[in-house]
């Protein structure tokens, strides 16, 4: 019986500061199609900010917006959101401090011009941008002034990222409470002050779950393949776990295996180890 594959997007599919994949990498998706396996998106990106060529190509589903999104053979199964109320919450905590943030959504992303700049000066020298749609995931994003109402307005939010935080993580995730987890950014090498604010209880492992319920499979039947913090969740939960090896070393203890360098083809290397190939 064909495996469930489950890909992490940034720094395990495409490269950062990219928006395709390798020649290996789309090579090996490909033929393991063929060999009768199932291939997932497995992402913290929302669904909308999901690269176009990723969306064109043949996989299975996609877990999004790191579990609170979950597609599976074209039939939505899971959609987690914040809901007013604790939409509120992130705005009253860091929003109207010195934090950068940008709530997503599955139609799209919100921000202001205050929060937008902080984004441009943590990111614009990996991802070459001056304004904030020059980053192809954020070229549609909504740029909305109005505080105040985005509880209101976009109680839909799955997931929020942030960076420049006035709080350590550590102190932010005291502040939210335990309606959230407060991960560390996948988009740039880890620090404490940028990152992903998740709901509770939903993350890549659950939306996973989902998808193996979905299918009527078993946890023994899934491989996750991963790079960044967002990941553990994903590599603890499915039976294989794979690492990049651009991964920190954080993230490699918590892997069953540890394959080459994104820039090595270490997506492709680690399927043909597996067998999968």
């Amino acid at each position: 019986m064909g495996k469930l594959l489950f890909f992490d997007v940034d720094g395990t599919l495409v490269d950062f500061g990219k928006n395709t994949m390798s020649e290996s990498t789309e090579k090996a998706l490909i033929k393991a199609k063929e060999n009768g396996h199932k291939i997932f998106l497995c992402t913290g990106r929302s669904y909308n900010q999901i690269y176009p060529s990723l969306k064109e190509f043949d996989f299975d589903g996609v877990v999004a917006a790191a579990g609170g999104y979950v597609v599976c053979d074209g039939k939505e199964i899971t959609h987690h959101v914040y809901g007013s109320e604790l939409m509120k919450k992130v705005v009253d905590t860091v929003g109207r401090n010195q934090t950068g943030l940008i709530f997503q959504t599955k139609n799209g992303s919100i921000t202001n011009n205050r929060w937008a700049s902080k984004f441009i000066d943590a990111f614009s020298e990996q991802f070459d941008m001056t304004v904030i749609q020059d980053n192809p995931t954020f070229k549609d994003i909504i740029i909305d002034e109005d505080i105040d109402n985005y509880h209101e307005k976009y109680a839909d939010v799955e997931s929020t990222i942030y960076c420049s935080c006035d709080y350590h993580i550590d102190d932010l995730r005291k502040r939210l409470g335990d309606k959230f987890v407060v991960t560390l950014s996948s988009f740039k090498e880890p620090e404490p002050y940028s990152g992903e604010i998740t709901l509770a209880g939903v993350n890549k492992g659950t939306g996973i779950d989902d998808v193996v319920k979905a299918l009527g499979m078993e946890q023994k039947d899934t491989i996750g393949f991963g790079d960044g913090q967002n990941d553990f969740d994903m590599l603890r939960y499915c039976n294989i776990g794979v690492a990049m090896g651009n991964a920190s070393d954080e993230v490699k203890a918590c892997a069953d295996v540890v394959t080459d360098d994104i820039k090595e083809d270490g997506l492709y290397n680690a399927m043909v180890r597996l067998g999968l190939i």
